[in-house]
């Protein structure tokens, strides 16, 4: 029985554990999933590892084939106008509206994830910062309360984890120019977070358009580098 419980648990654990694997780059776009050593080094059967590559499918970050079997998503960074439009529409939608319409435990969730993330930048971890990245933004979409805005401001900011992970790559963490980038983040999310607090929807919608920009100079900056685009598409 105790096994079989722990059988019917997996599924989560093993769906974390990929999720930030493929959002921290540890699994290359692109790279295979093989189900049986997945599954050999979960120490569990195939099924459970299936339902999480089939829950990370649903989110965009694995591609299943039949008789291809799974593989990491491609970065297709071929149509970067096409997703910055929609990142800078749809953040500054939930941002606008979660001033409007935020509890108490709405402020107390975004506030949690901001101190997070100045506590990662303070460390200079990579990895704590860009998850607690995400989920301050996730937290103003909840704020937002309007389920279908932020179920597609979810599924941008799952590809922005990605992104987001090149721009503190190896490569990128040498950069000089990472701390003054992670000051100006900073900044951006204390004047959204101040904006939400003070129900000031103009003033947080600014403050989420204006952090939209600085991801776009960053990632691009970080783009320069050849290094940074191996195993991700580059087509027009």
């Amino acid at each position: 029985m105790a096994g079989g419980g722990a059988e019917a648990a997996a599924p989560e654990g093993i769906y974390e554990a990929l999720r930030r694997g493929i959002l921290r780059l540890e699994f290359a776009p692109g790279s295979e999933l093989d189900e049986g050593s997945l599954s050999r080094q979960f120490g569990v059967s195939r099924t459970p590892v299936r339902e999480a590559l089939i829950r990370l499918s649903s989110e965009g970050l694995v591609s299943m084939q039949r008789g291809r079997g799974a593989r990491v998503a491609m970065l297709d960074l071929g149509d970067l106008r096409d997703y910055f439009e929609g990142l800078d529409v749809l953040q500054r939608a939930v941002t606008r509206l979660a001033a409007i319409r935020r509890t108490k435990d709405d402020i107390q969730a975004i506030e949690v994830h901001l101190l997070e993330f100045e506590a990662g930048a303070a460390a200079f971890d990579s990895g704590r910062t860009n998850e607690a990245n995400h989920d301050f933004h996730l937290a103003i979409g909840h704020a937002a309360h309007s389920a279908r805005l932020c179920s597609g401001y979810a599924h941008v900011l799952a590809e922005t984890l990605r992104l987001a992970g090149l721009c503190f790559s190896e490569t990128s963490q040498a950069d000089e120019r990472l701390e003054s980038h992670l000051q100006k983040t900073m900044r951006d999310h204390r004047a959204m977070f101040d904006a939400i607090c003070q129900g000031d929807a103009d003033a947080a919608e600014r403050a989420a358009g204006g952090h939209v920009d600085l991801f776009r100079n960053r990632l691009v900056d970080t783009l320069m580098s050849t290094r940074l685009t191996q195993g991700i598409s580059l087509r027009a």
